[in-house]
């Protein structure tokens, strides 16, 4: 087919930038609209492919739809070489990504969120349409605060599903509550297949979004299990009964706001709270996310302190507190007695009326005459001696323990190795400024993705990723394998000994060879890896003896299963080390 790499120009118009997924050699593009300047997203098929006439049927139909929830439909065509739908392009997160980023959404956000997704349907379904493929991939949090629908009909054709009939309509509505279910959970349990990890299952049925995550409202919880769960057999309800289900228990939204902290939802109300008044309502951002028109709990002003109970102080601040002790009157127009000790009968001090009589003069302990001249300085000087001694001593026995040929930093006094010092190993730390290069010896050209293969290595472990093409057959060493492997060759800047590679990944698991050397890969690595293993979301394979070298080649031999084939999708990779002398 025409048009199948990134750079190449639909129609004179369209440049192909990114390829987001592909299905039976149906791909869905990001591309550059050169008329208007902005991006765009493009599903391309063969013209000769079966699926071309519904393709185009199904962007006709979602046209005609027409709400401001799906991402419109802005060109189709059909020419002698492909069938091609451009439709809007979003800015935001989706679901997906958002779950994958942040964890559950709090409830009312979660039921926002299906619910708009539910009265989408509502319009389509009696139009007679339908999404038909609808998963957490195709719910998109735009950056304004709104709930966008991605794909609706046009996905469902590209993959050879019709998306205008009854069974496409019930799996919409099944699959709107496994959007409920993913939110509050970070679990898929809808029919169409999603790269987020599965619900779990008890004999087959979903398990209660309760028995995954505790503080999910009881009503959330049974309409879930009604839908996915225990209640999967009895009669579906319509995507009206969903919408009516979900609206009566997040309210109406109104405006965007940030996303709620996480508060106890065991004690949240299962109505709506009120509405604010417009002089309490918090300020409106526009941060990626979406909520109903309810709001986190507001701190409230703390009580204003309790009035002091008697302002004046039964006494000064600072009287005299010597027992028996009874200050005697002052003059009116002299300080107040009390306020000084006094500590001498000299014509100076004027505190006392009277004569003095040294009543209040702290007597003075006995000295004992039996001590003898001297004595307090000789104990000193002897004390001061013996802090000396000892200190002279502990440098003395550090300088032996520090010779000693069988000591070591870590374990004192039983070293392996006679003759001479022998200092703690440095300690393997994070890399940096490493540079990155995809690597697929069998790919024409032999790259996957360049333009995003700098994320690998861009330190931020939460934001986007590299990923590689979407492959229908596993690769590897497997017998029907496509190719042995695809890889990322990260250069170092300098030698260095390997300790280490961290992993943040999108999907699992995904097969890994760690190979290192001096020179970077243009082709299939050989020879024996210096080490091997299997990574989730996250994950960590050591590297035996340290090898030492300027590259590292990280050799994907198995990626993780995806809608319609397998792919990885590689979001950070750090390599640990110290540096080679």
């Amino acid at each position: 087919m025409e048009f199948t790499q990134s750079g190449d120009v639909l129609a004179g118009r369209y440049q192909l930038t990114d390829l987001l997924s592909e299905s039976r050699e149906g791909r869905f593009w990001r591309a550059q609209d050169a008329v208007l300047g902005r991006p765009v997203a493009v599903h391309v098929l063969d013209a000769r492919d079966e699926r071309a006439p519904r393709l185009m049927a199904a962007a006709r139909n979602s046209a005609a739809v027409g709400d401001p929830r799906m991402l419109r439909v802005l060109d189709a065509a059909q020419t002698d070489q492909v069938a091609y739908v451009v439709n809007e392009w979003g800015e935001g997160a989706s679901l997906e990504n958002a779950l994958a980023a942040g964890g559950p959404l709090p409830p009312q956000q979660a039921a926002w969120i299906a619910s708009e997704v539910a009265d989408l349907l509502v319009l389509a379904h009696d139009q007679g349409h339908a999404h038909g493929r609808l998963n957490p991939e195709a719910v998109l949090l735009d950056d304004l605060g709104a709930v966008r629908v991605i794909g609706f009909g046009v996905d469902a054709a590209l993959h050879g599903i019709d998306p205008d009939t009854r069974d496409s309509q019930r799996r919409d509505r099944v699959d709107a509550v496994g959007v409920l279910y993913a939110a509050l959970t970070g679990k898929w349990a809808g029919e169409t297949l999603s790269s987020m990890p599965p619900a779990p299952r008890d004999h087959g049925r979903v398990l209660r979004p309760r028995q995954v995550r505790a503080g999910v409202p009881r009503p959330l919880d049974d309409l879930c299990d009604r839908v996915l769960g225990s209640g999967a057999d009895m009669p579906p309800l319509t995507a009206a009964e969903l919408h009516s289900a979900l609206a009566g228990f997040s309210g109406e939204p109104t405006a965007p706001l940030n996303r709620p902290s996480a508060i106890d939802e065991d004690t949240q109300a299962m109505a709506p709270p009120a509405k604010l008044e417009p002089a309490e309502a918090p300020a409106v951002s526009n941060a990626i996310g979406v909520a109903p028109d309810v709001v986190r709990p507001q701190r409230q002003r703390p009580a204003s302190p309790p009035p002091m109970q008697d302002p004046t102080p039964s006494k000064p601040l600072f009287a005299d507190e010597t027992p028996g002790y009874t200050p005697p009157p002052a003059r009116p127009q002299q300080a107040p007695a009390a306020a000084r000790r006094p500590v001498a009968p000299d014509a100076s001090y004027n505190g006392w009326q009277g004569p003095w009589t040294g009543a209040n003069v702290p007597i003075a302990e006995e000295p004992d005459y039996n001590q003898k001249p001297g004595a307090n300085w000789l104990r000193i000087a002897m004390g001061v001696a013996l802090v000396v001694l000892v200190l002279i001593a502990g440098s003395i026995a550090w300088n032996i323990v520090g010779d000693d040929p069988d000591t070591t930093a870590e374990n004192p006094g039983t070293g392996s190795n006679g003759g001479g010092d022998n200092p703690a190993a440095a300690k393997p730390t994070a890399i940096k400024d490493i540079t990155a290069k995809d690597l697929d010896p069998h790919g024409e050209p032999p790259t996957e993705t360049p333009d995003l293969v700098d994320l690998v290595v861009d330190g931020d472990t939460k934001g986007l990723a590299w990923r590689t093409a979407r492959y229908n057959d596993q690769i590897g060493d497997g017998p029907r394998s496509l190719k042995p492997g695809v890889g990322l060759v990260l250069n170092l800047k300098g030698e260095y000994a390997i300790d280490s590679l961290k992993f943040n990944m999108i999907g699992e698991p995904t097969d890994i060879a760690i190979y290192v050397g001096d020179s970077p890969w243009s082709a299939d690595p050989s020879g024996a890896p210096a080490a091997k293993g299997s990574v989730g979301a996250e994950g960590e394979i050591k590297v035996e003896d340290a090898p030492e070298g300027s590259y590292v080649l990280v050799w994907m031999t198995g990626l993780p299963q995806v809608d319609g084939g397998y792919r990885a999708e590689v979001k950070e990779v750090q390599v640990l080390g110290t540096p080679v002398s």
